[in-house]
């Protein structure tokens, strides 16, 4: 009779692992059917982000607004102190000053350099970027959104030119980010994402107007230099990397 009762558990505890492995399987191959619609998530979301901060500054507020209303789900619960939410990103564009700025952006190229993706819960994934943005600014320091939240542009602090005049000259305005990490939910509506933030950003201003060099040129020649080992270190063996040449927003 105990014989029969431990050969009785012991098949009831195959059967359950056997079920949980079947699952950890299926869960996998699942997410890896869902990577290039995770992947173009993004690409839409870095070129809508790029987009909503172009323009007059009496439409940034509407068009930042728009943006994370589209690309984020309502998310509250957050291991990362640092990470944006939908919430906390409307806040700021709420607050930030956009309509007194003495600028605009006018034009801007995106290049992403770099991308991994992998699972990350039941129905969650986490995405790491490299990427690098161009702005064309028509005069001043010009409020913009960035995965982090509201930032302002500095470009007085990197010129030594005596001819340069925040409230009259234009200039060039590079950012690359080397860090941007996001954590994606399925929902009803698609991939969306419950935060994002990025881990400090290179910045450099150009203020010749005679230097027609852009993001487009430099970002192609920098994706082919062999990517950071360090991100590679960080994505497990799901990942998934990519590059493509610079996009355009006017």
């Amino acid at each position: 009779m105990k014989l029969r009762n431990i050969n009785r558990g012991l098949v009831l505890g195959g059967v359950l692992a056997l079920g949980v492995v079947c699952y950890s399987v299926y869960d996998n191959n699942q997410f890896k059917t869902s990577k290039p619609e995770i992947e173009q998530t993004m690409r839409d979301y870095i070129a809508d982000l790029t987009s909503a901060n172009v323009g007059s500054s009496d439409k940034l507020k509407s068009q930042l607004t728009d943006f994370v209303n589209e690309h984020y789900a309502d998310y509250t619960t957050s291991d990362n102190e640092y990470a944006s939410s939908k919430s906390g990103l409307l806040e700021e564009i709420n607050q930030a000053e956009v309509a007194t700025q003495g600028g605009d952006i006018t034009s801007a190229e995106y290049d992403i350099k770099e991308m991994s993706i992998n699972k990350s819960g039941a129905d969650g994934a986490k995405v790491i970027m490299i990427y690098n943005v161009c702005y064309d600014v028509s005069k001043g320091d010009p409020t913009f959104l960035t995965t982090n939240g509201i930032n302002t542009m500095t470009s007085g602090n990197y010129t030594n030119s005596d001819s340069y005049e925040p409230s009259s000259s234009s200039y060039k305005a590079i950012f690359s980010y080397e860090y941007a990490e996001f954590y994606l939910l399925r929902t009803s509506d698609g991939w969306k994402i419950a935060t994002s933030s990025d881990y400090g950003y290179g910045e450099d201003y150009t203020f010749d107007d005679n230097n027609s060099d852009s993001v487009a040129d430099e970002s192609k020649a920098e994706s082919e230099i062999v990517p950071d080992s360090s991100l590679a270190e960080s994505s497990d063996s799901e990942e998934n990397s990519d590059s493509e040449g610079a996009d355009s927003v006017e």
